[in-house]
């Protein structure tokens, strides 16, 4: 974990870095913060010298047998030379503030450096990259995005609901009559594990009917307060009363969803665009695979308007560099859909830039950058976007 860095900057973190102190965390952990990670050792108790600013905090439980847990963190801004403390829960495997006092802070506040040898320095070295991938998140995007909890997990919490007594043999009555003439037994019925499905209990095995979908089974769903709280992309593509043609013309450029999204947001398109690095981080550290989808949305509608890039020129000029900046870090074998082998960015990116030279209302400052894009990917990717997809192609019928 340990870095080189120039002495003037190890001097001016040392004097305005903040301190990241984690409590009774387990050797071996998977630990991270930003676009690092490690597993931990015996000594370690947290992180010097991070730069003020948003950073977000990684971590997984090691089993004894060596299997990792699923990923989960969180962000936060750190302010300067501030002390921020959490403490591993052996119960929950995870870093909670629940059992972090006022006093205790200021405590190790005081006697921050008796724990410097067991601190390790943040790696300055990746702050760069870290910051071209998030410096649209402000403090209202990461508000308005992150879960009500605050904690992102790669795998989301669910609940179910709880079945009484009453109702369980109520759900075992309705599925199975047993009738002493037929000698149904009933005894080799499964079990369901408790836990995620708690309350849930044994279900027989035989039905008089072949079996089928159970509406009495427990329904699960999300918990509202682990969910990332990310904008719903227009579903109307059109305004209220469009004529045919007018419905025609947005389905074919979505600029009207566009702007309603915005419009959603305050006009403020560095909500957008922080939004856009919000799914985008949350996916490739956090691991959250719905954030992923979220991103190929945005970048989907963003991708299929025309009049918005006549009056939305700063957003798309500014998309450009966030895009860029992106897919530095994903192979680009990753948006090949497994099934139809079609790779939905080269697909996507096709529309935008032939979007990009059919109007001459377009600025030509954000053309040339988008060209340049567009050089730039095809020689990094090898993709090629003056190829017509196989989907657009025309049909050859023999006659």
């Amino acid at each position: 974990m340990a870095s080189v860095m120039d002495q003037k900057v190890a001097k001016k973190l040392f004097e305005e870095g903040a301190f990241l102190v984690l409590l009774d965390v387990p050797e071996k952990v998977e630990f991270g913060i930003d676009y690092n990670c490690w597993n931990v050792g015996p000594l370690f108790k947290g992180v010097k010298m991070i730069p003020p600013g948003l950073h977000f905090v990684f971590y997984s439980a090691v089993s004894r047998e060596g299997q990792t847990a699923p990923r989960t963190g969180f962000f936060h801004f750190f302010q300067r030379q501030e002390v921020f403390v959490k403490k591993w829960s052996p119960f929950a495997e995870e870093l909670t503030s629940n059992e972090v006092t006022d006093e205790m802070v200021e405590r190790i506040r005081l006697n921050v450096k008796d724990l410097d040898r067991s601190l390790a320095p943040y790696p300055y070295e990746s702050l760069k990259k870290w910051a071209s991938l998030t410096n649209y998140i402000s403090k209202d995007v990461l508000e308005r995005t992150q879960p009500t909890c605050g904690v992102i997990s790669s795998v989301t919490e669910v609940e179910s609901e709880e079945f009484s007594m009453k109702d369980r043999h109520a759900v075992q009555m309705k599925d199975v009559s047993l009738d002493e003439s037929e000698n149904l037994d009933s005894s080799s019925g499964g079990s369901i594990p408790g836990g995620m499905f708690a309350g849930v209990g044994q279900f027989p095995s035989v039905q008089r009917e072949p079996a089928k979908p159970s509406t009495d089974l427990p329904e699960l769903k999300y918990k509202a307060h682990s969910v990332l709280r990310l904008s719903k992309v227009p579903k109307q593509r059109y305004p209220a009363g469009a004529t045919p043609q007018q419905i025609t013309q947005c389905n074919l450029d979505r600029s009207y969803a566009l702007t309603s999204m915005l419009h959603a947001l305050n006009s403020d398109e560095k909500q957008f665009l922080g939004e856009l690095q919000m799914s985008f981080v949350c996916f490739l550290i956090g691991h959250v695979f719905d954030a992923f989808e979220h991103w190929k949305e945005l970048v989907r509608l963003l991708c299929s308007c025309e009049e918005a890039l006549v009056t939305h020129k700063d957003l798309y000029g500014n998309f450009i560099t966030v895009l860029h900046f992106q897919l530095k870090e994903i192979p680009q074998e990753f948006f090949v859909d497994i099934v139809s082998k079609t790779n939905f960015l080269t697909i996507t990116l096709q529309s935008f830039f032939s979007n990009l030279v059919s109007s001459s209302s377009v600025d030509k400052a954000l053309v040339k950058k988008g060209m340049q894009f567009k050089e730039n990917l095809t020689k990094s990717f090898k993709w090629d976007f003056d190829v017509e997809p196989e989907d657009f192609a025309p049909t050859i019928v023999d006659v």
